[in-house]
């Protein structure tokens, strides 16, 4: 209990607080004091059970840099052209008639007057053997011969040969043409007579009018060697008049328009040199190497503009080492709602302390800011509720395979608030924390491209055009931020190969000329 002292002091308190309330001017101070202390009492309980709140404003937007693609090394595609020798053996065919000569037909011997022959020569069909860029064609003469000759006294006497159902005489003709694709494209042939005489060296294959000294064998062979020496002029002045050039430019035109794979997503060529290789041959099929020296690339985005693509003819050249393999750069696009969404995945939900206080990310913002930067605005609850923003470059990490921002900081108007009052904001942990968890798998955007790529390889570009390959496994090389979106570029090993099996066809020749009976061999009545 309290004691005598004690009681007395509590009176005289109340007493003097009693007095000083009955005073006005004491009355009002003390009210003040109590709404004073009341308020700091007020400021102190939400302060300790409501966080602080805090709306930093977006990053400022500047000028994107410009973008510059590091060259890249040098892709070969493969593109033979497989060229069926039918159609010109066709032309052959047309320009070198199957039968000639006229066994009724007396051709003078010579100067001799009253010795006449005739002969009527049909041939087999022209069988084809290449060798590299030589192209042989044979075929066997066969012929039937008749001689007249008319003496000083008494009646017309004759003789024949390979008529009446004997064997007929024979003679071997082999043609030999090359060709060739000069550096300006065009199409030269060079064709001669390789063999003409008679297939053996027996009597089979001689017609010797012995009586009267006729040799027709040689008249024959000729008269064939005339014919042929015209049909072959006429294929080779017809080929050198023929526009191969045009053929190939439509060709080229053909392959640097871009490859739809799908919507947005488009293959392109690009090729800027072509080579020749050796001319090989499989049956009645040329085989001609053309190797394409091209920068083949997968982009996202509009149609790309074809007039910008196309690029003139290049000369034709040898061949030459220029690397093993095609690398085909890939190219997306990441939209920022897209990075968004897989930021989202790995920091929403999220809790970090920062300097003692627990903060939990409840959402985030990706924008381009220009000058190669993004922002990244986090929204956060705890003992802060709002949102602040950071920017930075984005980068490759090359050993995680991950696009990143290493030099994440805060952004210079998030600074600026957190210095009016949110000093405990400016630690390191936040800004770690976002530096190690804000990354995004190249796999997501490297990693479609491949598969679409590869899907849309194999395919047929346009008639006798077909495209083939395999891509192998892509690696990010580079990734550039505008302000419209992220631009991840990857390089892939690939095997590309154009199989062009639709080559240019030879001209039609004229139509076949007639053999003119040499001098001195008049036409007789017999």
């Amino acid at each position: 209990m309290p004691t005598p002292s004690r009681r007395r002091s509590l009176t005289d308190t109340v007493e003097v607080a009693v007095r000083a309330l009955k005073h006005p001017v004491r009355r009002r101070i003390l009210y003040a004091l109590l709404v004073i202390i009341g308020a700091a009492g007020w400021y102190v309980f939400q302060t300790l059970t409501s966080p602080f709140s805090i709306d930093a404003p977006p990053p400022s937007v500047i000028a994107d840099l410009p973008d510059s693609i590091a060259p890249l090394p040098a892709s070969v595609v493969e593109a033979p052209i497989t060229y069926d020798m039918s159609g010109a053996m066709d032309s052959l065919e047309r320009a070198i008639p199957r039968r000639y000569g006229d066994i009724t037909q007396r051709l003078q011997a010579g100067t001799n007057r009253r010795a006449h022959f005739a002969f009527a020569v049909a041939r087999s069909p022209f069988r084809l053997r290449l060798d590299g860029r030589t192209v042989s064609l044979s075929t066997v003469v066969e012929y039937e011969a008749r001689g007249w000759y008319l003496p000083l006294i008494g009646p017309e006497i004759s003789a024949a040969c390979g008529t009446g159902g004997v064997p007929r005489p024979r003679i071997a003709a082999t043609l030999v043409s090359s060709a060739e694709i000069t550096p300006d494209w065009r199409l030269r042939t060079r064709t001669r007579i390789g063999r003409l005489e008679p297939v053996t060296d027996s009597a089979r294959d001689r017609c010797r009018v012995s009586v009267f000294r006729i040799d027709v064998t040689d008249r024959v062979i000729d008269a064939t060697r005339r014919l042929l020496e015209l049909g072959l002029g006429a294929i080779d002045d017809g080929v050198a008049r023929w526009d191969s050039r045009a053929r190939f430019e439509q060709l080229w035109r053909n392959l640097q328009r871009p490859i739809r794979f799908t919507d947005s997503v488009y293959m392109l060529m690009a090729p800027y040199s072509a080579q020749l290789g050796p001319i090989t041959a499989n049956h009645d099929t040329v085989i001609a190497r053309l190797r394409l020296v091209a920068s083949p690339r997968v982009v996202t985005g509009p149609y790309p503009n074809e007039f910008e693509l196309m690029k003139p003819l290049p000369r034709l050249g040898p061949l030459s080492r220029v690397g093993d393999g095609a690398h085909v750069q890939l190219e997306g696009s990441l939209a920022y709602p897209v990075a968004r969404a897989l930021l989202g995945r790995v920091l929403v939900g999220r809790e970090f302390q920062q300097a003692g206080r627990r903060l939990k990310v409840e959402d985030v913002e990706v924008m381009g800011i220009g000058g190669g930067r993004v922002g990244l605005g986090i929204t956060v609850s705890g003992a802060v509720h709002g949102r602040l923003w950071f920017t930075g470059t984005p980068a490759l990490d090359r050993e995680r395979r991950e696009l990143h921002v290493p030099d994440l900081d805060v952004d210079v108007g998030s600074a600026n608030l957190l210095v009016r009052g949110f000093d405990w904001l400016k630690g390191e942990e936040m800004r770690n924390f976002l530096r190690a968890r804000a990354r995004v798998s190249e796999a997501e955007l490297i990693g479609r491209l491949s598969q679409m790529a590869e899907q849309g390889i194999n395919r047929t570009l346009t008639e006798g055009i077909v495209l083939s390959g395999q891509v192998q496994r892509a690696e990010a090389t580079s990734v550039r931020a505008s302000v419209a979106d992220l631009r991840v570029r990857a390089l892939a090993e690939a095997n590309l190969r154009l199989s062009i099996n639709k080559a240019p066809s030879l001209p039609r020749p004229p139509a076949p000329p007639r053999p003119t009976p040499t001098p001195g061999r008049g036409k007789t009545k017999g």
